[in-house]
C-alpha cells in the first residue's frame, strides 16, 4: 500500500471517530470546527480559501451534512477531509493510537 493510500485511512479513521462522537449528541467538534473557521478566517485577512469556505457551508447546513462527508468514501469526501477544520477535537493520545491502529 502506498504511504498516501495509509495516511488517508488515516485520516478517515480520525474523522469516523470525529462522527461518531456528534452521532452520540456530542456538539463539541462542531463547536471546535467553528471557532478554527473563524480563526482561520481572520489569519486570512476576513475570509476562507475556498476548501474552508466549503466546510463552513457544509456545517451550517447541519450535523448529518457533516456526518456525511465525515463518513463519506466518495472522492468529494476524501478531498474535503484533507482541508478538515476538525483540528484538535481528538487528542493526541487518541491521532496516535488510530496512527498506529492504522498502520
Amino acid at each position: 500500500m502506498s504511504d498516501h493510500r495509509k495516511v488517508e485511512r488515516q485520516i478517515a479513521a480520525m474523522h469516523l471517530r470525529i462522527a461518531q462522537t456528534l452521532r452520540m449528541g456530542d456538539p463539541s467538534p462542531i463547536m471546535r470546527a467553528r471557532s478554527n473557521l473563524a480563526r482561520w478566517r481572520e489569519q486570512f485577512g476576513g475570509s476562507l480559501p475556498p476548501a474552508y469556505a466549503e466546510w463552513a457551508g457544509l456545517i451550517e447546513l447541519g450535523t448529518d451534512r457533516v456526518i456525511g462527508v465525515l463518513e463519506g468514501e466518495d472522492e468529494d469526501s476524501v478531498r474535503r477531509r484533507a482541508s478538515s477544520p476538525f483540528a484538535g477535537v481528538l487528542s493526541p493520545q487518541e491521532r496516535w493510537r488510530i496512527i498506529q491502529d492504522e498502520a
